[in-house]
């Protein structure tokens, strides 16, 4: 039945998707959330003020999505929802699955105010994937995973991927099992986060991922404001010029 629902909710109206969420479903969905045409199977769905889920997503086979006030995965960040095709393929094992034992395991998306996802990436959601405030998933084709194997004793395992505050993953990266970026950082492009960074303010690069050279504090991306915090900041300066 679950199922059932879940594809129905591609093709419903927004209003009647808010119906189907929260009455049939259980789902916590604020009314200024939106919910583009995607597939969404997960048990437990929470999208506060202004979260947005665009178009043509695969989210399914985890135990939670936590959307934060105007968190986004792939939407134009315009009122009313994304519009473009995004394709993310946001996918993992369920805690109830037999192939992973650790009961510490936490197979879920938890995304701070204002993160983002943008387009084509896909993420493992075998453990927990946690964007901070304002942190992006930028550009497309990055890749996080949460599982390993362990080739000693030939047994899958987990660990938890954050992404801190502010904190940027520009396209083509990978970031393994047990890794980390730290708060007002960025992996350049095609790099490989293979190990847990520790310098905020930093830009990474390389395979794997090493320091290149100290980020300015001053930079405007580590002190930007949610979408309505920015349109009336606009409105402000042009009302100062008139």
């Amino acid at each position: 039945m679950t199922r059932v629902l879940a594809l129905l909710l591609i093709f419903l109206p927004q209003r009647l998707k808010h119906v189907v969420a929260r009455r049939l479903l259980g789902w916590e969905i604020h009314p200024t959330a939106y919910i583009g045409r995607s597939l969404v199977m997960v048990p437990r769905v929470t999208m506060e003020e202004g979260a947005q889920i665009g178009h043509l997503n695969v989210i399914r086979d985890f135990d939670e999505l936590r959307m934060a006030k105007g968190a986004s995965i792939a939407s134009t960040g315009c009122p009313g929802g994304g519009r473009g095709g995004s394709r993310n393929w946001i996918v993992g094992v369920p805690s109830s699955s037999g192939i992973y034992s650790d009961p510490r395991r936490d197979p879920s998306l938890v995304m701070g105010e204002y993160a983002v996802i943008t387009t084509a990436h896909d993420l493992d959601v075998t453990d927990r994937i946690e964007l901070g405030k304002q942190a992006a998933i930028a550009g497309f084709r990055s890749a996080i995973l949460t599982h390993n194997l362990n080739l000693v004793t030939d047994r899958f395992g987990s660990s938890k991927v954050t992404l801190g505050d502010y904190g940027v993953l520009m396209s083509g990266c990978t970031l393994q099992s047990g890794t980390n970026v730290p708060a007002r950082s960025i992996v350049s492009a095609g790099s490989v986060v293979a190990t847990k960074l520790n310098a905020e303010l930093t830009l990474y690069r390389g395979n794997p991922a090493e320091p290149v050279r100290e980020l300015p504090e001053r930079l405007k991306f580590f002190h930007r404001e949610g979408r309505q915090a920015q349109i009336e900041a606009e409105v402000r300066r042009w009302m100062e010029k008139s």
